[in-house]
């Protein structure tokens, strides 16, 4: 019910203002502008956070040895981000990615609000975008686990990275020391199973249909399983869309 009164919130709005806007001067025109915008705020202040309270827990983040080791995405600081929950859009938030527990966390006014992964259908943050994968009875899969992944390519065949992070601890001399641990997998999405690439030569088994040309565009694009993972698969993977179109 909440997400359809927001939803009309906007509509209500956009019909409002076709109809007035082309009657209306400039001058008119710019304050009825104001308040548009006036109402994309009280919505992302109030509505927006409102939502994510009823579906989350507070979240009582790290100490200070573990922050400075870095859990999070990236950084450990909050960014402006956007959310997919339960298929309802949800922009300009404030969010960080937890490496360690696999979880997203929202920051609002007053709270720190860990959101149901299950229920995060998407979200973004840092200029990457990243999805919810479960394995299920429907598509094989080699996944590591259900999770969110970051999507490097979404088409007809997809790639996904998935990054992980384990805090371990150490005692040296009378003080106990945190390590962060991070690993890195990456997948193919081809018809309806995910397969873990962990070499070159294991991508172009898996995309044996357009072998001989990927073998010359990667020697002609001078790229590198070894030296960049992300890059290689991705342009590979791009590549073998447009062939296969």
């Amino acid at each position: 019910m909440l997400a359809l009164r927001n939803l009309s919130v906007f509509a209500i709005t956009f019909i409002v203002y076709g109809s007035i806007n082309a009657q209306l001067s400039s001058k008119d025109s710019s304050l009825l502008n104001t308040s548009i915008r006036n109402v994309f705020s009280y919505y992302d202040l109030n509505i927006g956070e409102q939502s994510a309270k009823f579906n989350g827990s507070q979240n009582k983040g790290y100490s200070t040895a573990i922050l400075e080791k870095n859990p999070y995405y990236i950084y450990s600081d909050f960014d402006k981000g956007f959310i997919v929950y339960e298929h309802i859009l949800y922009d300009n938030l404030s969010l960080i990615y937890d490496e360690v527990a696999d979880i997203v966390v929202l920051q609002d006014s007053s709270h720190k609000i860990e959101l149901i992964s299950e229920k995060l259908n998407s979200f973004g943050i840092h200029d990457a975008q990243f999805k919810y994968l479960a394995r299920n009875e429907t598509t094989s899969s080699d996944l590591l686990k259900n999770g969110f992944y970051q999507v490097l390519v979404d088409n007809k065949t997809s790639l996904f990275k998935k990054e992980t992070k384990k805090i371990s601890e150490q005692i040296v001399g009378d003080e106990l020391n945190y390590q962060i641990e991070t690993s890195t997998y990456h997948y193919i999405l081809k018809g309806n199973q995910y397969h873990e690439i962990q070499s070159q030569n294991a991508i172009l088994r898996l995309l044996k249909d357009k072998e001989k040309e990927l073998k010359r565009f990667i020697k002609t694009k001078h790229l590198s399983y070894r030296k960049d993972k992300d890059n290689m698969l991705k342009e590979v993977v791009e590549y073998y869309n447009l062939l296969t179109v």
